[in-house]
């Protein structure tokens, strides 16, 4: 990893990521477009009663109550610590972020 753990490189990394990108095309959990708003499958409790917000960059399940970043996704799915997630996510960190970037159907269920 070519970064120092500067807070501002911590804070791009959680906030510069899309996490819908995170979730559709960088881990590959399926994901659903349900009554108009973006579905996950949550690696905690297995069941789509999910919900992403690209305003915050954040994720929640609200069958099992859980919040996740994109560092968090990571850690979970992946089972990985802290250092390690942030050096999976480091090639996903683009120098000009774009908020634009939207999951591809390829993973969708």
């Amino acid at each position: 990893m070519s970064h120092s753990l500067t807070r501002d490189y911590l804070r791009r990394l959680r906030n510069d990521i899309p996490i819908r990108l995170v979730i559709a095309d960088v881990l590959e959990i399926p994901w659903k477009i349900a009554d108009g708003r973006f579905r996950f499958l949550c690696p905690h409790c297995r069941e789509f009663d999910t919900g992403a917000k690209a305003e915050t960059n954040l994720a929640r399940c609200f069958r099992c109550g859980v919040n996740f970043n994109p560092i968090d996704l990571v850690m979970i799915d992946k089972r990985l610590d802290f250092l390690q997630a942030v050096e999976f996510l480091d090639p996903w960190l683009d120098p000009q972020p774009d908020h634009a970037a939207t999951p591809t159907p390829s993973h969708h269920v």
